[in-house]
C-alpha cells in the first residue's frame, strides 16, 4: 500500500490538471444556444474527490503530537501514564542543516558544529533543548507514532550573527544546487527504514520569521530539491508542510509557496505557529490559503503564550491565565475544523536557562527574551495539565491508538 502511494497521489494530480482543462472547454462552449445544449446527451460525472492532505485523519479528526525536545517530549508521555492527558498521536523534534557555523556560544554542546542532520541520530543541544528525532524511537512507548520534524535550512550566520538572504553560499541556495545531497542522502536512508511510519517534515519551519533570513526564491528552490530528492531515493512516508510564524500576509504566502510542476505537488499541509492568547489575526492568511489551495492545516508550534514579551505564561505561577489560553486555541481549532487536522503542543519550561538558554539569550520575534518567562511545561502545574488533557480527550482529537497508522489517509 505505501509502495503505491505515490503513484496514487501523482494520478490524482494529473485528474485535477484534465478537469481544469474540462472547465475551460465547459466555459468555452457558454455560446452553444440553450436549445441546442438541452438536445445533447449529458456525460456521465465522476464524483469530485474532496481534496486532502497526507496522513490527515480518515475521520477529518485531529491529530495531536507533542514535543519539542527530548525532555519536552519524554515529560508529556509521562502525563499519559498518570492518565492526565491522552496519549498523543506522535511527537515533534527537529533537525538541522545549519553548516557552515559553530554552535552559539551559550549552547550546551558548544564549540560543536554543525554537520548537517544534526539531532536525527544522536542527542545533541544547540541551545533550545536536547534534540534527538531517532532516540525516541528506541524507547518503549513509541512503537507506532507520527513523527513531525521541524528542518532547519538557514544560515549559515555571519561573524557577527547576521543572517544570510539571498547569497550563494546560504544553505537554501547550495541545498537547492545539490551541494549538500550527501546529507539528504543520509536522512533517506533514516526516513526509509521507518517503514510505515508517517513522517510530518517542516521544511524551513516559520519561512517568514526575519530571524531566518529565508528569501522567497532560494527557499522555494531549497524546499523543491528536498522534496524531489527523497523521492528519487525511494522516500514514501513522508507528507511535505509549507509552515509559516503565524502572521504571514496572503502576498507571503504566495511568494515562498512552491507550485506544483509536471511531477506533481511539492507542499501537502499549510502550517502555523500559534503563540498567542487572541484569535483575531494569528493563522488568517495561512488558514485563507490552504482553504483556497486545497490543503489541511497543521499548526505545528502551540504553546502558551500571549504574544507579548512582557506578559508571558507560566503554567506554574499564572494557571488561570493558563487556562484561558487552552481555552482560547481549542475554540481556535474548532472555529476552523474544516481544514485544521493536526496540531503539536510545544512541552517546554522554555524559561531552564541551562537546558535551553536560547530562549532568554536570543533575539527572537522581533524582542528579546521573547520565551525567556514562559513555562508551558504540563508536568509543572498537573491541576492545568489535567485542563488540557479534558480538552484532548474530546471526540475531535485523535491520540494515539491501536492500529493508529490505518486511521490516516495515504
Amino acid at each position: 500500500m505505501v509502495g503505491t502511494s505515490k503513484k496514487r497521489r501523482n494520478l490524482l494530480f494529473a485528474t485535477a490538471i484534465s478537469a481544469a482543462a474540462m472547465a475551460i472547454g465547459i466555459g468555452a462552449s457558454v455560446g452553444v444556444s440553450s436549445g441546442a445544449w438541452a438536445l445533447m446527451e449529458k456525460p456521465a460525472v465522476a464524483a469530485e474527490q474532496e481534496p486532502y492532505s497526507r496522513y490527515e485523519p480518515l475521520d477529518d479528526k485531529v491529530l495531536v503530537v507533542a514535543g519539542q525536545t527530548l525532555a519536552a517530549t519524554r515529560a508529556y508521555y509521562q502525563l499519559t501514564e498518570k492518565e492526565l492527558v491522552p496519549r498523543p498521536a506522535g511527537f515533534t523534534d527537529y533537525i538541522s542543516y545549519q553548516v557552515g557555523n559553530k554552535y552559539p556560544k551559550f549552547a550546551p554542546d558548544y564549540p560543536q558544529s554543525y554537520q548537517g542532520n544534526d539531532g536525527l541520530l544522536n542527542a545533541t543541544n544547540w541551545g533550545g533543548g536536547e534534540q534527538c528525532t531517532d532516540c525516541l524511537l528506541h524507547e518503549p512507548g513509541y512503537e507506532e507514532a507520527v513523527i513531525a520534524i521541524g528542518m532547519y535550512i538557514g544560515g549559515p550566520l555571519g561573524e557577527n550573527g547576521e543572517v544570510c538572504t539571498a547569497k550563494e553560499h546560504c544553505n537554501t541556495a547550495r541545498i537547492a544546487n545539490g551541494d549538500l545531497d550527501h546529507l539528504l542522502r543520509d536522512f533517506a536512508g533514516w526516513l526509509n527504514q521507518l517503514g510505515e511510519r508517517p513522517v510530518l517534515l517542516r521544511i524551513g519551519y516559520e519561512f517568514d520569521g526575519s530571524w531566518n533570513g529565508y528569501d522567497p526564491q532560494q527557499y522555494q528552490a531549497a524546499f523543491k530539491h528536498i522534496r524531489r530528492f527523497l523521492e528519487k531515493q525511494g522516500v514514501d512516508n513522508v507528507a511535505y508542510v509549507l509552515q509559516s510564524f503565524g502572521y504571514a500576509s496572503y502576498e507571503t504566502m504566495q511568494n515562498f509557496y512552491p507550485e506544483a510542476d509536471q511531477d506533481g505537488p511539492y507542499v501537502d499541509w499549510i502550517g502555523y505557529s500559534y503563540f498567542t492568547n487572541t484569535n483575531a489575526i494569528v493563522g488568517k492568511q495561512e488558514l485563507r490559503f490552504a482553504r483556497e489551495r486545497g490543503h489541511k492545516v497543521f499548526i505545528a508550534e502551540v504553546t502558551p503564550h500571549t504574544g507579548d514579551c512582557a506578559k508571558q505564561i507560566d503554567v506554574v505561577k499564572a494557571p488561570a491565565q493558563a487556562k484561558q489560553w487552552i481555552e482560547t486555541f481549542d475554540q481556535h481549532v474548532r472555529d476552523n475544523r474544516d481544514v485544521v487536522r493536526a496540531i503539536s503542543y510545544i512541552n517546554a519550561r522554555w524559561n531552564d536557562s541551562e537546558y535551553s538558554p536560547m530562549w532568554s539569550q536570543q533575539m527572537d520575534h522581533n524582542c528579546p527574551g521573547y520565551f525567556a518567562n514562559s513555562n508551558a511545561r504540563l508536568n509543572d502545574n498537573l491541576d492545568v495539565a489535567e485542563f488540557w488533557g479534558e480538552k484532548m480527550a474530546a471526540p475531535m482529537y485523535l491520540n494515539g491508538e491501536a492500529n493508529l497508522y490505518s486511521k490516516l489517509r495515504k
